[in-house]
């Protein structure tokens, strides 16, 4: 599996020290159902931030954060490394729900897929930096244009606002900030230095991931595009870089929601292969839509076949240092 071109950026097997190795993964994430994305807790505006755009315009534009990004593709991994049992414990002890590989309890087995790839830290000591460098991702239209918001409330079983029994009235009641559905994001992630089956885990990971943001169990339903794939000996632009130039070359009937997503993707790709024409210092393989095509479609083989990926995936765990032998 792999398109040759990118062959000189594939690390042929893991190492500790930087070889100068990039994939660049351009994606277009579009929301599908109403979503919120927001770093604090119930009641918070969504996230946004004010930047300036090619015509040196300030916009306010909706951000997706990279650690909710990344948060939710890397659970999408690892429920994959759990169905296989290849998550593991920190301790030399008998694997239980204390002990085994999770996010967020500082106990990283360092030893997965996971934590091998997308990093883990020990207060203890002990650290793998993450392979996969990722950004924000901005929305194309300015954030009043693709929000709004919604007044929610928690009712009784008696479909009421009181208490059935006390008769009080619930004081459950609040406003959500949201983003709209049809809404276009770019993003872009880095891999540095990975192996070709690191490299289809975590295509894998982006095209099965369906849901970010809060409430996902009812809302943040998300398509994940990958509009461009390049390999190269540096990283090549910034998401803001991107998002800006896409902008620019929008038809002024583009410029208002709902955005026609063919014209969006035509404009992405033509912005991205100008900014990567004119901004490399370096060497590097943009792949064609067609080789791009042909590469999802390799990893959505190899996830169809649960023995094919539960072998992969076994044999790139073994290759790490920490367990050859």
């Amino acid at each position: 599996m792999m398109i040759n071109e990118l062959t000189p950026y594939i690390a042929p097997c893991y190492k500790h020290l930087p070889n100068s190795r990039y994939i660049s993964v351009f994606i277009l994430r579009t929301t599908q159902s109403e979503a919120i994305f927001r770093t604090e807790g119930s009641g918070e505006g969504c996230n946004k931030e004010i930047v300036m755009n090619n015509q040196g315009k300030a916009i306010f534009r909706a951000i997706i954060s990279k650690r909710k990004q990344i948060a939710v593709e890397r659970r999408e991994g690892r429920q994959q490394l759990r169905k296989f049992e290849l998550l593991f414990s920190n301790k030399n002890d008998v694997i239980t729900d204390d002990t085994v590989c999770s996010m967020n309890r500082n106990n990283p087995c360092e030893k997965c897929v996971d934590c091998m790839l997308y990093g883990y830290a020990v207060g203890a000591g002990g650290a793998q930096k993450s392979r996969v460098i990722s950004d924000d991702a901005y929305s194309l239209l300015p954030f009043d244009l693709i929000s709004d918001k919604k007044t929610f409330n928690a009712l009784y079983e008696t479909n009421t606002m009181r208490d059935p029994v006390t008769g009080k009235a619930s004081s459950s009641i609040g406003e959500d900030e949201y983003i709209i559905p049809g809404t276009h994001f770019l993003d872009i992630e880095v891999l540095k230095d990975v192996t070709e089956t690191e490299f289809m885990y975590v295509l894998g990971n982006i095209i099965r991931s369906k849901r970010y943001g809060a409430i996902s169990s009812r809302i943040g339903s998300v398509k994940n595009t990958i509009l461009g794939i390049c390999g190269s000996d540096t990283e090549l632009i910034s998401t803001l870089e991107w998002i800006n130039e896409t902008e620019s070359l929008l038809p002024p009937e583009a410029n208002e929601h709902p955005q026609n997503e063919q014209t969006v993707t035509q404009c992405a790709t033509q912005s991205l292969q100008k900014l990567i024409q004119t901004n490399i210092c370096g060497t590097y393989a943009l792949l064609s839509k067609d080789q791009i095509d042909s590469l999802i479609k390799q990893v959505k083989d190899v996830y169809a076949s649960p023995d094919t990926i539960k072998m992969q995936l076994s044999q790139l765990t073994q290759s790490y240092p920490h367990n050859e032998g």
